[in-house]
């Protein structure tokens, strides 16, 4: 009976919540717009972009200096590996928003070709990580229920960075595509760190199965980057075909 009464009061609090949450939205939403950033960060697609390159890069070096500090201290090889890993990512994002600042269709195509190679060598401590991950059970760990938190966080970037994709692709901007593979390509790491950590947590087949399934998604994980990156050079090849032949077509 307490049980019956405990799920129709939940039933009863939660019954309001889709109401409420949809007239918190519609509230911010109005606050938002009516100021000159908010308005063109939520009319505007390309400069929601452009603030997100920002926010990734300063992100990126917060990591650098955490986890150089970390791997100092602690003489972590692990940690200054992740530190380089997120230099290297942070460097391209600041590339990427110096050349918007000054863009045009020729630099846009050669900072999406750039940003290609440099995808090569983010493969480099890529591959270091996969290896530690690998050979000295390194990866991460989360507390308690926070790892289910951390699987739901992950899951949706990797959903969110798919479908940005697909959408700041109809833009046309090759930087902002570009942009959003470097989100795919740090989802796809966040991925690899969660099954470590959920490895780590609830599996009980022991070492072997700890490295095969680590060396299995970290060898995918480095395969599908850089097939990325080919798929870009051989797409602003294309790209760039057409845009020559098009003058003389006129």
């Amino acid at each position: 009976m307490i049980y019956c009464m405990s799920a129709y009061c939940l039933t009863i609090w939660m019954f309001p919540l889709p109401r409420l949450f949809r007239k918190a939205k519609a509230n911010i939403m109005h606050r938002l717009t009516g100021t000159v950033f908010g308005g063109k960060y939520i009319g505007d697609l390309a400069f929601r972009g452009s603030v997100s390159i920002w926010q990734g890069m300063m992100v990126n070096f917060l990591y650098v200096v955490f986890h150089l500090f970390v791997g100092i201290r602690y003489t972590s090889v692990w940690s200054v590996t992740i530190a380089i890993y997120y230099l290297l990512l942070g460097v391209m994002r600041l590339s990427l928003i110096l050349d918007y600042r000054n863009r045009n269709a020729k630099s846009e195509l050669l900072c999406y070709r750039r940003t290609a190679w440099l995808l090569f060598l983010l493969n480099i401590p890529m591959g270091g990580m996969i290896v530690l991950m690998v050979l000295t059970d390194s990866g991460y760990s989360y507390p308690g229920y926070v790892i289910y938190l951390s699987a739901l966080y992950t899951f949706y970037m990797v959903i969110l960075a798919i479908v940005n994709l697909v959408k700041f692709r109809k833009l046309g901007s090759p930087i902002l595509s570009a942009a959003k593979v470097l989100n795919f390509v740090a989802a796809l790491m966040s991925l690899l760190g969660l099954q470590t950590a959920m490895i780590a947590q609830f599996a009980a087949e022991g070492e072997n199965f700890r490295r095969r399934m680590n060396a299995m998604t970290g060898g995918g994980v480095c395969f599908a980057v850089i097939l990325t990156a080919v798929y870009m050079l051989l797409h602003s090849r294309k790209t760039k075909e057409v845009t020559c032949v098009e003058p003389l077509g006129e």
